[in-house]
């Protein structure tokens, strides 16, 4: 019925536009003119509506019920996943952002530990220093045999109490430097241990820290299953899952431009073969292995001694910091970091000041003498290469 009608309409249409119509340019015929250009306008749309009809059929063709249905369903269950998604992000960046903060706070701490255990390891190794240059001292003066001379050949009572009262004060004086470095070393093994103990529970923060970069994949992998890829929000919420790993805030460093210790040549051979550790750490924490070598001081004719390093420290025969290779990323950001390492059951901690080549980055650290030393080691070649392990604090 609606069909036949519109068709009489099209062919009334037709057959009025097929007789002349002469409109007068004066103002009597513009109301005229108005209202025939309406009734044009109504016809035109009748024809269209006519023409649809006939090529697509009745309306109701065009969508079923249930499709219409179907597809406002896949609307809602995305419109759903995307706000309960959003919504599991709002939790997870709230975890995020305690976890953070305790992080940095733990971080604090380790700063003011580290300061403490390199000042307890720097006493530590000046006495024992201190102990060694008297037993060497006693060896080559052969002072031990002198006393018993004077304690023997003494002519008189007197000369024998005054001799066994002098051999009393030198044997108390060594004594107490004994006492003393012992003492030193405890304070040392104790700011270590606390040390250790926050490191260690930052570690165990950080793994949980990092994640929540995972679990708010999983969020967003699981919405993405609803949504259409086009979607804005989607979008959105990928973008802010991404941003769930921690980071430090502390800005980058540069390199001194002073530094004449970056553009070393390797003072031990890259050929030099590794010797393992011989009483290896167990794997725990973010501790890491790796190659360390050995440069600077006296032993060392690639390296100014003393030597300005990256960061503007002073390498010397008596300096305790490593470098870190170039090819590292984001070397820079371990300037001025304490790094632990442990080789043959010793720990010994160091400062990052410096970086260099490194065999391409085939080794981890390279140690200056005082870090070498205080391993037992003269030199850079008694040193020579050997696996270490070590983690950043």
């Amino acid at each position: 019925m609606l069909k036949s009608s519109l068709r009489d309409v099209s062919v009334n249409f037709a057959s009025h536009l097929a007789k002349p119509v002469v409109l007068r340019d004066d103002s009597e015929d513009m109301a005229k003119r108005s209202t025939y250009l309406e009734c044009l306008a109504r016809a035109a749309f009748a024809v269209a509506c006519s023409a649809a009809l006939a090529l697509t059929g009745p309306l109701e063709a065009l969508a079923t019920s249930s499709e219409v249905d179907a597809a406002e369903a896949a609307y809602g269950g995305a419109e759903e996943a995307l706000d309960a998604a959003e919504e599991k992000l709002s939790a997870i960046s709230a975890e995020y952002e305690a976890l953070s903060a305790e992080v940095d706070a733990l971080q604090v701490k380790i700063d003011e530990l580290a300061t403490q255990v390199l000042e307890a390891q720097t006493s530590m190794l000046e006495g024992r220093s201190a102990l060694a240059n008297a037993a060497v001292y006693e060896y080559r003066s052969s002072s031990l045999s002198t006393f018993l001379s004077s304690l023997l050949g003494a002519r008189s009572w007197n000369e024998l109490s005054r001799n066994v009262d002098y051999v009393d004060k030198i044997m108390d004086q060594q004594s107490e430097e004994i006492a003393q470095q012992k003492e030193l070393k405890d304070q040392f093994t104790k700011a270590s241990d606390q040390l250790t103990a926050q490191k260690n529970q930052q570690d165990e923060k950080l793994e949980v820290l990092n994640g929540k970069r995972t679990e708010a994949a999983a969020v967003v992998e699981e919405a993405a299953r609803y949504a259409d890829e086009s979607s804005e929000k989607l979008a959105d919420l990928k973008q802010q899952a991404e941003q769930f790993i921690w980071k430090s805030e502390a800005p980058e460093p540069e390199v001194d431009p002073d530094a004449t210790t970056t553009e070393r040549d390797d003072a031990v051979s890259p050929s030099t073969p590794v010797i393992p550790d011989p009483a290896p750490a167990p794997d725990a924490g973010e501790y890491r292995s790796g190659v360390a070598s050995a440069y600077g001081g006296s032993s060392d004719p690639y390296t100014d001694n003393p030597g300005t390093t990256a960061t503007g420290a002073v390498c010397d025969d008596y300096s305790m910091g490593v470098a870190v290779p170039m090819s590292m990323p984001n070397f820079r950001s371990y300037f001025g970091r304490t790094v632990e390492i442990v080789y043959n059951g010793m720990t010994v901690y160091a400062t990052v000041n410096d970086c260099g080549s490194m065999g391409g980055g085939s080794r981890a650290l390279d140690l200056q003498p005082g870090v070498f030393k205080a391993f037992g080691y003269p030199d850079c070649y008694a040193w020579g290469l050997r696996t270490v392990k070590y983690r950043f604090l």
